[in-house]
């Protein structure tokens, strides 16, 4: 009896690891352990051997062209499951095998740990491992009094302990923060498509890829206007053909559009154009189609509520009978740079601007999208007035801090990226601003100029021209203030139908 009784003392006293490893050992409960570590290859073993079993060598060899097949077959028939299985498996491996294995040692390097009054480290936990389009995503569950920011300032460090050129810090949740580990520049190569697929909600559009290699959106439900530039080759017209591919195919949507290069970059929208002029000399024959635009705005405010019941476009049902009208007017500084014009010419262009400042102003009412693009961004291309009325700005490539602010504003001055360090080769490659107005790099994609003009060609049955989408009212209003110097103060209904050249 005294000896079972110092026995069980003993066993007692003894540290908590020896005892557990005892019991682990005299129970077997080591074994299981390990297979379920394992249980994948152990899974594959003991497949070949019931195959091998069963079937013999022919068996082995069925099991290992079967899987190769069956994968290819499943993202074959559904490719979305099949992205999503076989990305779970790789997270869930680099978690087991790349990550966690150094976690505690990147975190204590990087002095991101905590020790307790009693020596102990605490290290914040790994919780999984998700695959982004530029790298893994570490999930990890900060420690009590951890906050993002202090990952945020240890980004640098993480990225060298983690052998990566940059990490992202980021935060879903409370008490959570997500590190992207960026291994590849997704902005380096243009990204290419073959086709553009229809933008059903003017809420949610597509129109470029982010550093994250996730797409970005835009809400074009109240917006008035956007301005942009680039200089060329720099992929301003390209960008905007992406995007209006997407749009033109939705029968909510007409296309106005300005060619002030004089070219034909925008001809293979002729098809499906409500009205389409590339007229860079004449401007007569320009302003009659800004005209026209503006005549459509005034009818629309001043009869939508009555006819519609709502004096915000917006409020509205988006109907082709009714349709969000997009005015594209590229190279704009023909028209609003006056620096050497006749002073018949130069009256012209007064009022063409005149006009079109009117269209950022009060457009968004009516559901008249003005978009002002231009190769020379300066005060004299872009007026101040027009551009701060625009909520939507993006700046491709430019040569100097002026032309930046001139598209971007003031807040280019203090943002970490600049439309100045796009490098040549970065063909569509832009800086636009997120919804927090915060500034970031996207890359525009690029339509093949065939492609385009399929698009266009196939929708042409959803063309409308602008003088069915409702008679101008006549105007007995004097103009509005905003008219630029030596605009005509007499209102010119829009009684043409769009000039095509």
């Amino acid at each position: 009896m005294v000896n079972a009784l110092r026995f069980l003392r003993a066993v007692l006293v003894l540290p908590r690891p020896v005892v557990g490893g005892a019991v682990s050992v005299l129970t077997g409960w080591w074994l299981i352990r390990l297979l379920w570590r394992f249980k994948a290859p152990v899974a594959v073993v003991c497949a070949g051997l019931y195959a091998y079993s069963a079937f013999g060598w022919l068996g082995v060899v069925m099991l290992v062209v079967a899987l190769p097949l069956l994968s290819l077959t499943w993202r074959a028939v559904h490719p979305r499951s099949h992205g999503w299985f076989v990305g779970r498996m790789v997270a869930r491996h680099r978690l087991r095998h790349v990550h966690r294995p150094r976690w505690a040692a990147v975190i204590r390097a990087c002095e991101l740990h905590k020790t307790t009054p009693t020596g102990d480290t605490l290290t914040p936990s790994l919780d999984k491992v998700s695959l982004a389009p530029v790298g893994d995503m570490l999930h990890v569950r900060l420690l009590p009094g951890q906050a993002p920011a202090d990952y945020a300032r240890q980004a640098d460090d993480l990225a060298h302990a983690l052998g990566v050129p940059e990490v992202r810090v980021a935060s879903s949740a409370p008490g959570r923060v997500e590190l992207t580990l960026v291994e590849r520049n997704v902005l380096a190569e243009p990204v290419v498509l073959d086709d553009v697929p229809a933008v059903t909600d003017l809420r949610v559009v597509r129109f470029a890829i982010g550093e994250d290699g996730e797409w970005r959106t835009r809400n074009y439900a109240n917006v008035s206007a956007e301005v942009g530039g680039g200089v060329p080759g720099s992929g301003k017209t390209a960008g905007e053909t992406s995007l209006a591919c997407g749009l033109i195919q939705n029968p909510a949507v007409q296309y106005v559009v300005i060619d002030g290069k004089g070219g034909e970059d925008w001809s293979w929208i002729v098809p499906r154009a409500a009205a389409y002029s590339a007229e860079d000399e004449h401007l007569d024959t320009v302003l009659q189609v800004v005209e026209q635009v503006h005549g459509l705005m005034r009818h629309r405010l001043k009869t939508q509520k009555t006819l519609r019941g709502e004096a915000n476009f917006w409020n509205l049902p988006l109907e082709a009978q009714h349709p969000v009208v997009f005015l594209v007017v590229d190279e704009v500084q023909t028209f609003t740079d006056t620096k050497g014009m006749d002073p018949d010419t130069k009256a012209t262009a007064q009022r063409i601007t005149a006009r079109l400042s009117a269209l950022v102003k009060k457009g968004r009412s009516a559901g008249i999208i003005t978009r002002l693009l231009t190769q020379k961004p300066t005060a004299d291309a872009i007026p101040t007035g027009i551009r701060d009325n625009a909520s939507v700005r993006t700046a491709w490539r430019v040569m100097s801090r002026e032309s930046a602010e001139a598209i971007l504003g003031p807040v280019v001055n203090d943002a970490d990226v600049s439309p100045v360090d796009i490098g040549e080769a970065h063909r569509g490659v832009a800086v636009v601003a997120t919804d927090t107005g915060r500034l970031e790099r996207v890359r525009f994609p690029l339509v093949d100029e065939h492609t385009a003009q399929a698009i266009a060609t196939r929708t042409t049955a959803l063309r409308r021209d602008l003088t069915d989408l409702g008679t101008p009212a006549p105007d007995t209003d004097t103009e509005d203030s905003e008219q630029g110097d030596g605009a005509d103060q007499g209102e010119t209904e829009g009684e043409a139908a769009g000039v095509r050249t």
